[in-house]
């Protein structure tokens, strides 16, 4: 599914208007027509000569937040069939510096005014402009009065604070609406790209964006003010994004089944790829074990774990389905230099190697992984102490001819780039973008909305997943999911992007079983048959 920033809607939306002659009073009604739809979904609203159950209250006052742009018009486009269906309607127009609305939005505009001058149902209609402080107190009356509110006081345009006058509107309403609040493409104060706040935001229960999802819709906190988001369509021609030269998406379960790889049913198990996994040190044995064990739960069909030889023996009880090489350590319990030499032999038929979980901060960890990126030719998914070790030389990463991915959280990512963990966390698009074309390499930027980025620009935000995962050891299991992808034949940008979509799935559906507060990451590798199991399901339906 693809995702369209603002510059690019606003291209889409110019294309359909100049080169498709599709006016923009026709977007805009099309749009109001499908608000109109989902609200009635969700709601239930008293229609005139429509009785309702006696035990739902149903939606009587409808309160309309409009600003003076072209979200406003949709806004005020929404009032007039709303108010036509039988409802009591109040607009509050913002019109801050006697601002009014152009266009199509003044189109709209006088439309409602003239349904105004008429009152010829018995439910009522009516607009109240709020331009100055003074005007908040009935502002604030008829916010408290409404059973129902839709916000269209800002699209996804918007790049500057919302105002003084916005934002005690915006938060009057978040304290007063619950969950009643419709937002319009998305919640006010919400930036469009980024996701962040903008000084204020509406929190809606639900969200209806036009065309296409944005990244504000995804990215957090705009993913929690969001609510439920249903993307509706408004005639828009179907080779929107690509003209836009839009780059980035996100996955449905379709899509996600559709990427999935058929098993053959003649294949043994060197057909399904031969991972290999260097991880683990003294304290951190556990993160060689999530890591081999959820490689083996997706389907490949050789996983070899090297490991410091004298941690052999535990990982030999722990890891039974999995085989085990010793690499030397003189006894030390992490990777030594002398180690490489088993490095080596390990990777001589294998498909991918993983490298990094629990390996510690030992200098000789280093040393291996820098030989490693000078010699071999096989994809390679770099994780944890293995970043941390990276980030002393970022060129071993750009120099290396076979596919690497990366996979940091904010804090690993500001060791490799400098840049401060809170701007990662803040703007993670735009660091996995810049960090994977510097670096020629798949870049996993790892977080409670999870970005994959390639060096030729394209982006995935990833939607799956939750709290409950944020634990040490979830990561392990990520860098197990997509080095067994990667062993099956998958491209990187392919096994990185899947990679992730199924490990949120299978800690969604660790949660649903146990809770997000109790689970592990081991009950995430324990869901992952079943999350395979859907997405063959869903691929026969």
């Amino acid at each position: 599914m693809f995702v369209v920033t603002p510059s690019q809607m606003r291209k889409i939306d110019q294309r359909a208007i100049e080169e498709f002659k599709i006016p923009g009073i026709v977007l805009m009604e099309n749009a109001a027509l499908r608000t109109v739809e989902i609200i009635e979904r969700y709601f239930p609203l008293k229609k005139r000569g429509i009785k309702t159950q006696a035990e739902i209250k149903p939606v009587e006052t409808v309160l309309i937040l409009a600003g003076t742009g072209n979200n406003g018009g949709d806004g005020l486009a929404v009032a007039r069939h709303l108010y036509l269906a039988g409802c009591n309607v109040r607009v509050l127009l913002l019109s801050e510096g006697g601002r009014r609305p152009r266009g199509d939005a003044e189109i709209n505009l006088n439309a409602l005014n003239a349904l105004c001058e008429k009152q010829s149902y018995p439910n009522t209609l009516f607009i109240f402009q709020v331009e100055e402080e003074r005007d908040l107190i009935q502002a604030f009356q008829l916010i408290r009065e409404a059973d129902l509110i839709v916000d269209a006081l800002f699209g996804t345009g918007l790049d500057r604070p919302v105002s003084n006058l916005c934002q005690s509107i915006i938060n009057q309403i978040n304290r007063e609406a619950d969950e009643n609040v419709v937002s319009v493409d998305i919640p006010s104060g919400i930036h469009g790209e980024t996701g962040i706040i903008m000084g204020a935001a509406i929190k809606a229960a639900h969200t209806v964006s036009y065309g296409y999802l944005k990244p504000g819709h995804l990215l957090y906190p705009g993913r929690m003010h969001s609510g439920r988001v249903h993307v509706v369509p408004i005639s828009l021609p179907d080779d929107s994004p690509q003209a836009a030269e839009a780059n980035m998406f996100t996955l449905t379960d379709r899509e996600a089944a559709s990427m999935l790889k058929p098993r053959d049913p003649a294949g043994h198990k060197g057909s399904f790829g031969k991972a290999a996994i260097i991880a683990g040190s003294t304290g951190m044995t556990g993160a060689a074990h999530l890591a081999s064990l959820a490689a083996q739960r997706c389907g490949a069909g050789l996983v070899t774990l090297g490991i410091p030889a004298s941690l052999n023996p535990i990982m030999e009880e722990k890891l039974t389905e999995v085989m085990t090489l010793p690499l030397k350590d003189n006894n030390m319990g992490h990777l030594i230099p002398e180690s490489l030499e088993d490095v080596l032999s390990l990777l001589e038929d294998k498909d991918v190697l993983a490298f990094g979980p629990g390996c510690g901060k030992n200098a000789g960890v280093f040393d291996i992984l820098r030989n490693i990126l000078g010699r071999i030719d096989i994809p390679i998914v770099i994780d944890a102490d293995g970043l941390n070790h990276i980030s002393r030389d970022m060129n071993l990463v750009k120099s290396c001819s076979a596919p690497v991915i990366l996979t940091p959280h904010p804090g690993e990512m500001s060791r490799m780039t400098g840049l401060e963990t809170e701007h990662i966390s803040r703007y993670p698009v735009q660091a996995a973008c810049e960090a994977a074309s510097q670096w020629g390499c798949i870049v996993v930027l790892k977080g409670a909305a999870s970005v994959v980025a390639e060096p030729k620009g394209r982006v995935y935000i990833n939607t799956s997943g939750n709290s409950g995962m944020a634990k040490g050891g979830s990561g392990d299991v990520l860098t197990g999911i997509i080095a067994a992808l990667a062993a099956q034949g998958y491209c990187a940008f392919e096994a990185a992007v899947l990679g992730c979509y199924i490990h949120g799935r299978a800690g969604d559906k660790a949660a649903r079983r146990l809770g997000e507060t109790g689970m592990l990451p081991s009950d995430i590798i324990d869901a992952l048959p079943g999350v395979f199991k859907d997405l063959a399901a869903e691929n026969k339906s």
